[in-house]
């Protein structure tokens, strides 16, 4: 069944009847040959084929004006496997195992290694697999590929993680060459940003949008732009300078909105402004302790000292915004992460600013939304990435 893949679906036409019995469920050939143009004939010779191949079945008749019925055919979900894979560098690694018409059948998380290089990490993503194969009992033959998001900037082509700003073992390492050669399936690899993005056109609140930008918020600030439907590489929204005259970031710019909107922005204004003396009704833990997962556990008690400080960085967020419509006039921006997440009128503050500051032509059809799939976005978006190929998404 691989080998028809990789055979077949390099064919545009194939491609797009998969595509369209993906999103219809059930599809008689009368309807693939509307849809797509083609001749009766032509869709007769696909179906045949992505039959006899075990990707489609049929499953039942279609209603008829008269005459015989039509016979549906659908997408045979246990066909093919796909694997997403969130590696985040300081929390739970998530894995995800999808069937072939893109549903999640079982979902795992594992604990980071103590030492954060790649080959510490490879060893985990080995033994989460073998996890996901032996849960639901399959063929390890049948999983078509994996996807697998790293923090960014990464070269997509020869699948390298580049120079990540706060990782200094992972650069210039040459993931995909090495995942492969461990685990012997094609391996695809993106920065988290872009999947997110990817997993939210696919599964959440992007789907049927081709112009949208997603802004990730957490500790740090991650995007992904999608642009006539397409990623547009390694977008680093987080670090555009929004004050010339502010620090200099580990980035090497300065004054960048990662430096004045992130969750690390806010911990330490928390930090300068308990060590001035102002009170907070949350428990902080001496200045040095004090983490993000402090800051949220504040929002979460709605501590007046702590959304003060989380509502400046809102306004920051929005002069981030404007910069995001001004230059890429998208038809939707969706923010996700545990900061808006845990404090949603962030995304509400930030969205009024952005709305007061840019360009009203290109504010006619925008939406500003929070992200529908939370912690699930990444590894959505990851197995997105790999049937793409399949679906000519």
């Amino acid at each position: 069944m691989k080998e028809y893949v990789e055979q077949n679906l390099k064919n545009v036409n194939t491609t797009k009847v998969l595509d369209f019995i993906r999103k219809k469920s059930k599809v008689t050939k009368a309807e693939l040959a509307e849809e797509t143009n083609l001749t009766f004939a032509a869709i007769s010779n696909i179906i045949n084929g992505l039959m006899k191949a075990g990707m489609i079945k049929e499953c039942g008749e279609g209603a008829s004006s008269g005459g015989r019925k039509p016979l549906l055919y659908e997408l045979n979900s246990e066909a093919l496997y796909v694997v997403g894979i969130d590696v985040s560098i300081d929390e739970q690694i998530r894995f995800g195992l999808f069937t072939f018409d893109t549903v999640l059948v079982y979902e795992l998380c594992m604990d980071p290694p103590a030492v954060k290089g790649p080959d510490e990490y490879i060893k985990i993503i080995k033994n989460g697999l073998k996890t996901l194969v032996d849960h639901e009992k399959i063929d390890y033959q049948k999983i078509l590929g994996i996807g697998v998001s790293i923090p960014g900037p990464i070269n997509t082509t020869t699948g390298e993680v580049v120079s990540p700003p706060n990782l200094p073992l992972w650069r210039n390492v040459p993931l995909k060459r090495m995942l492969e050669k461990e685990l012997h399936i094609p391996i695809k690899i993106e920065k988290d940003a872009n999947l997110s993005a990817l997993g939210e056109k696919w599964f959440g609140a992007g789907k049927e949008v081709n112009n949208l930008v997603y802004l990730f918020v957490g500790e740090g600030i991650g995007s992904g732009v999608i642009l006539n439907g397409t990623l547009i590489g390694n977008s680093e929204i987080g670090h555009c300078t929004i004050d010339s005259a502010g620090p200099r970031c580990n980035c090497g710019n300065y004054g960048c909105l990662e430096l004045k909107a992130s969750g690390l922005a806010i911990v330490k204004k928390v930090k300068e402004g308990l060590q001035l003396g102002y009170p907070s009704n949350y428990p902080y833990p001496k200045s040095e302790q004090i983490s993000f997962s402090n800051v949220l556990k504040a929002i979460e008690s709605n501590d007046p000292f702590t959304l003060k400080i989380v509502e400046e960085a809102a306004n920051y967020l929005g002069i981030g915004l404007t910069n995001v419509i001004n230059n890429f006039n998208p038809d939707l921006i969706i923010i996700g992460g545990k900061l808006p997440e845990k404090y949603e009128r962030m995304i509400e503050l930030s969205a009024g600013i952005a709305r007061n500051r840019a360009f009203e032509v290109f504010q006619k059809k925008l939406s500003i939304i929070p992200g529908k799939l939370k912690e699930r976005s990444i590894i959505m978006g990851a197995a997105a990435l790999v049937l793409e190929d399949v679906f000519g998404e």
